[in-house]
């Protein structure tokens, strides 16, 4: 049975347990269709409890959403506000977002499109962020991926390889301490480069941004 809300919010709270967290933001949605769990409204706020079922629920797009979950998979389908979701495990997969937050001690992190800032903290499992602005990524082990990058970028794992492309001329600091680091900047940048070894792209006069990139036994590549 579906639980609807029947006025308009800014911001939805979802508590989950071992169940799977989907939601799907709907453009010219009025109201909050909630399958699986109740909803309890506060002034423009609203809480759902899942428990350990699985929660599945429409919402209008550019809604704020906390999601809270101890090992079930959380997705984020369609166009929201901002997206702060904390995990102990289970995949995390966010669509398209003004700005994201996830905090994960396992469990991939999927992350499509987001225009504002994109901070992820993980322990194991990949991270991979597509379009992105100004981005904090950090993981104990596990990949990080960010494919375009518009603002200033801070991505630093344990174990596993870092491979950033920037859109923008912008500062970028990468750390592995076993991993390869691949930092591709816009061909137009003029980019000093501070690492103790790698394949690096020379600076003349002033320079646009600073790329800072270590790692501990593996190969750094700026270019």
């Amino acid at each position: 049975m579906a639980n609807d809300t029947q006025v308009p919010l800014e911001l939805l709270r979802i508590a989950g347990g071992s169940g799977a967290v989907r939601v799907h933001a709907v453009a010219g949605l009025g109201a909050v269709s909630v399958d699986g769990a109740s909803v309890v409204v506060e002034g423009a706020a609203a809480t759902v409890d899942g428990g350990s079922s699985r929660v599945e629920m429409r919402v209008p797009e550019g809604l704020d959403l906390v999601i809270g979950t101890s090992s079930g998979r959380v997705e984020v389908l369609g166009s929201v506000g901002s997206v702060a979701v904390i995990t102990t495990s289970g995949k995390v997969l966010v669509d398209e977002a003004a700005s994201v937050d996830v905090r994960t001690k396992s469990g991939k992190v999927d992350v499509n499109a987001v225009s504002g800032e994109c901070r992820i903290i993980g322990g194991s499992g990949r991270v991979t962020v597509g379009r992105c602005g100004a981005s904090h990524v950090t993981t104990d082990s596990g990949r990080i991926t960010l494919r375009e990058a518009h603002g200033k970028v801070h991505a630093h794992c344990s174990s596993g390889r870092v491979d950033v492309t920037m859109v923008t001329a912008s500062d970028v600091d990468a750390e592995t301490v076993s991993g390869r680091i691949t930092i591709a900047m816009p061909a137009d940048a003029n980019v000093r480069v501070d690492t103790p070894a790698s394949t690096t792209v020379g600076v003349r006069g002033e320079y646009d941004c600073v790329v800072t990139a270590r790692s501990g036994t593996g190969r750094v590549v700026v270019r």
